[in-house]
Formats: C-alpha cells, structure tokens, sequence
C-alpha cells in the first residue's frame, strides 16, 4: 500500500512536467538556432558577402511603419538565448530593419516587444538617427515570433504565503487543535 502511494505521488509533477516540456508555442524554426548565421556586426564590416544569407535574429521593436504590402519593424537586436529569446542584457549588437509581407497591428507590435526572426538579407539602408548616418542591415522575414509581454508570465514563480507561516503544516487539515488560529 506504501509502494502505490509513493508512485502516485511521484506520477502528478512527474506528468506535470513532462506535459509543460511539451507545450512549448514557440516554433521549432525560432527555437533551433542557424549553424551559419553571421551577426550584425559581421554584416556592418563586409555586407555584400552576406547579401541572400539566411539570419536568425531578434531583439526589442522600437518603429512599426505599416506600407502598402508590408510592415516594416526597427530592431533593435540582443543576443538571443537557447530558445531564441532575445536577453534584454543591455549591451546591443545593433539595429536592424525587417519587413514582414502582412499588416501588423502597431498596439499588439508595440515599442519595446520582444521579436525573433529568420529571414534572408537583403540589403543595407542608411538612414539616420538623430543626425548620425548608420547603416541597417535590412531582413525580409520568412518566420517570426513575439514575445508574450505578459508580466505574470515573466514574473518570478514564488511559493503562496501561507509556506512562510510557522504553523503550516501540509500534512494535517487546518482543523488541527494545535494551530493558533482555531
């Protein structure tokens, strides 16, 4: 009888578990990073070597701009982690425009929304910001995602408050004589 109540409760967060590893949104293409990738920096130095190149990249939307057949979205880029989140490490890898052939809906794409895209290289632009030349690598996106904003989402996963009474027991009903509150 201890023997099945042992599996049982090993058999909840294990399935619990394996259920969450499984239900991942985000698609395989985002996820999977590209072997042959080259960075930003590696389009800035030598961009007609890179032109046709397939980019994974992503970053944090700072401009929507909604053209006739297209949207074109400002990036700026972060180093993207195992999944191909972009980590807000504060230290950018530079700025990128990708156009993505579908309206986007400039409340739901932001300023300041995570993105990760794969797309091939186009071409550079130079345009300014502020009064400072700086050449974009432009992307045309074949693949993207966005990030959840969501803070619950994002938020670190805390224990409920009553962990920290005391008197907490999980074993016991709160009908048990010795707890202070009855």
């Amino acid at each position: 009888m201890m023997l099945i109540k042992s599996v049982l409760y090993l058999c909840g967060p294990v399935s619990v578990i394996l259920i969450s590893a499984c239900s991942s949104h985000v698609p395989p293409e985002i996820r999977q990073n590209l072997e042959d990738s080259p960075s930003i920096a590696q389009v800035h130095q030598a961009a007609d070597s890179y032109l046709s190149k397939k980019v994974r990249w992503g970053g944090v939307i700072l401009n929507i701009e909604n053209k006739q057949n297209a949207s074109w979205l400002t990036i700026l880029a972060y180093p993207l982690n195992d999944i191909g989140k972009p980590q807000d490490s504060g230290l950018s890898t530079g700025r990128f425009i990708t156009i993505i052939d579908e309206f986007l809906e400039p409340t739901v794409y932001s300023r300041d929304r995570k993105i990760t895209l794969i797309g091939n290289l186009l071409r550079t632009e130079t345009i300014k910001v502020g009064e400072f030349p700086y050449k974009y690598p432009v992307v045309q996106a074949e693949q993207h995602y966005l990030w959840s904003s969501d803070p619950e989402l994002t938020a670190p996963d805390y224990p409920p408050y009553w962990w920290y009474d005391p008197w907490y027991n999980p074993y016991y009903p709160w009908h048990h004589p010795y707890h202070p509150y009855y």
